[in-house]
């Protein structure tokens, strides 16, 4: 696979890939998630509520201790899995580049066997048997 070719501000087609990159991150899960979760936590922040059910008193909110320890909670958490994620895809790049070169090495291998010119290992006999891998004579 091609490795995406950089496109720099005031060159054809930066704007728009721009745009699309922005597009595909706003759908993004995650961007949704960390939008939603620091949006919640900031409300129960500002609106302190306490209610009394049946003699019990009941927080409807969040403490400033409470919304940082959850904010940066979840920011690591969804940051460190796309670190993770990332690490993982490099490593299978890397796998598969070894394992095709390994197929280039076999099909050059398996390339000069097959010429005309390299001398086969597998030599019939007078009487029909076939001998493999013997000396040179």
């Amino acid at each position: 696979m091609e490795k995406p070719e950089k496109v720099f501000i005031g060159e054809d087609g930066f704007w728009s890939k721009w745009f699309s990159k922005l597009l595909f991150t706003l759908i993004s899960v995650k961007v949704w998630g960390l939008v939603a979760g620091t949006w919640i936590s900031t409300y129960l922040l500002l609106n302190q509520k306490v209610i009394d059910i049946g003699g019990k008193t009941f927080e409807l909110s969040f403490s400033s201790t409470q919304w940082v320890t959850f904010n940066t909670t979840i920011w690591a958490l969804i940051f460190g899995m796309k670190e993770v994620f990332r690490i993982s895809e490099k490593r299978d790049k890397n796998e598969k580049a070894a394992l095709d070169k390994r197929l280039e090495t076999k099909e050059k291998v398996a390339a000069m066997i097959q010429a005309p010119n390299h001398p086969s290992t597998v030599k019939v006999n007078t009487d029909g048997t076939e001998t493999v891998g013997s000396e040179p004579d």
